[in-house]
């Protein structure tokens, strides 16, 4: 694939990873860099350098762990332990939850992916007493409970460590104090009205079973992030001090609602502004920035059309010519993948029928619309920057505003109530000496 000077292969690629709200961790890992940046300044210039401090510990600690201990983990799993087993990563076990279906893909494969779906069935080289098809759910469900579990640990370290700097900042300032004059008692921390705001909730647990919502969590990023955000919710309440329990549960409600649950109504928005001044713009980057799109699209007329009215859109996928326009474009829209020689479809993933049929009705709206590609490409790029810099501009300018609005509504100071309280207990205790 080509593309065109105005843009690089590179930032297509990223451009393409910002505009996946579905499924793509890139938008929330810059929305999180940003908005944690912007979060650590807010706080230094209004809040003071140990709530700064804090918060660039907990705010890129945990950013780094909850955007790349799963990914990573898992990938380290996936190079070590599966080729002890002679297992393929690749293959994706949600497939064998459909024996009909399985069936149909083990006669449509081609070369070692026919090998693959022949093997199922038989003993596992390593472990004789299961299947390979046993040891791949297997592995499935172990590996997302170890990388999930690795590093939901690391997360709760990394709250209770930042706490734990201001705790020792404290101690030790005051031990240098304990043979002085405490400084001026009349500091904005001395004048605070501390209230205590308890409110505690419990979830019960459910067993997920791996066809149903467990599938949903394991293979797709952004729901596996969440279970950690849910980590990390529940740690930051269960240690946070007394007097910013108000504020961390702001923060949170904010985290949930406009890094989750915004992004896809903001990004249908726009896909709806570009409907109506006819440059659509719901097509990926990779094919937006594709070279002779026009031609492409028309070349593949045909192809969609038999997709479009085939009951069986995987056997009429399959008995294309790989060369096919077709193929090439849901190849870009990330809808199809070819095997690792290109020589066909690969199977070892589920392909999802209904989101062809609705990729192509994307293809021939685009195709009417042809003469406007170059103000889709523009807006598809504007969309999608604007997406990111919504998010993070309320997580890392506004919510900690709001924040610290909350601080003086509630204790009459933007300093950190709960580290003001800290070093008022530590005066008190240095009068008494």
């Amino acid at each position: 694939m080509k593309i065109p000077s105005i843009i690089s292969t590179n930032s297509v690629k990223l451009l393409s990873g910002l505009a996946n709200n579905d499924d793509s961790l890139a938008a929330m890992v810059i929305k999180d860099w940003i908005g944690d940046g912007a979060t650590v300044y807010t706080y230094k210039k209004e809040g003071g350098k140990d709530d700064a401090r804090e918060k660039a510990i907990e705010e890129f600690g945990t950013g780094a762990v909850w955007l790349f201990a799963i990914p990573a983990i898992k990938k380290f799993l996936e190079a070590t332990v599966y080729p002890i087993f002679e297992l393929n990563p690749k293959f994706d076990p949600r497939l064998l939850n459909d024996k009909n279906k399985l069936q149909e893909l083990a006669n449509l494969a081609k070369g070692k992916e026919k090998d693959l779906f022949d093997s199922l069935d038989k003993a596992n080289p390593v472990v004789k007493n299961f299947t390979n098809a046993q040891m791949y759910k297997g592995f499935a469900v172990g590996k997302f409970l170890v990388a999930t579990t690795a590093a939901a640990f690391a997360l709760t370290k990394i709250i209770k460590f930042k706490q734990k700097t201001t705790t020792d900042r404290i101690e030790k300032e005051n031990q240098n104090k304990k043979t002085k004059p405490l400084l001026n008692n009349k500091k904005a921390s001395d004048n605070i009205n501390f209230k205590s705001f308890m409110d505690s909730t419990k979830k019960k647990g459910k067993d997920i079973s791996f066809t149903g919502g467990l599938a949903e969590f394991m293979y797709n990023p952004i729901k596996n992030t969440m279970i950690l955000d849910g980590v990390i919710a529940t740690t930051r309440l269960k240690e946070a001090r007394k007097e910013e329990i108000p504020e961390v549960a702001f923060k949170e409600i904010c985290q949930i609602v406009f890094i989750y649950g915004l992004a896809k109504p903001i990004q249908l928005a726009f896909e709806g502004i570009g409907k109506l001044i006819k440059c659509p713009i719901k097509l990926d980057p990779k094919t937006l920035f594709s070279e002779n799109l026009a031609d492409s699209i028309k070349n593949a007329k045909p192809s969609f059309e038999m997709i479009k009215n085939s009951d069986n859109v995987l056997n009429t996928l399959t008995n294309l010519d790989v060369k096919d326009s077709a193929i090439s474009l849901l190849e870009n829209e990330g809808l199809i993948s070819l095997t690792k020689d290109k020589s066909a479809i690969s199977l070892l993933k589920p392909i999802d029928e209904k989101a062809i049929k609705g990729a192509i009705d994307n293809f021939e709206d685009m195709g009417k619309n042809i003469q406007n590609l170059k103000g889709s490409k523009i807006f598809k790029t504007v969309a999608v920057i604007s997406n990111i810099l919504i998010a993070a501009g309320i997580m890392g300018v506004i919510q900690p505003k709001l924040t610290i609005l909350l601080r003086k509504m509630l204790y009459g100071s933007n300093v950190n109530p709960a580290i003001a309280q800290q070093e008022k207990q530590a005066q008190s205790k240095n009068n008494q000496v």
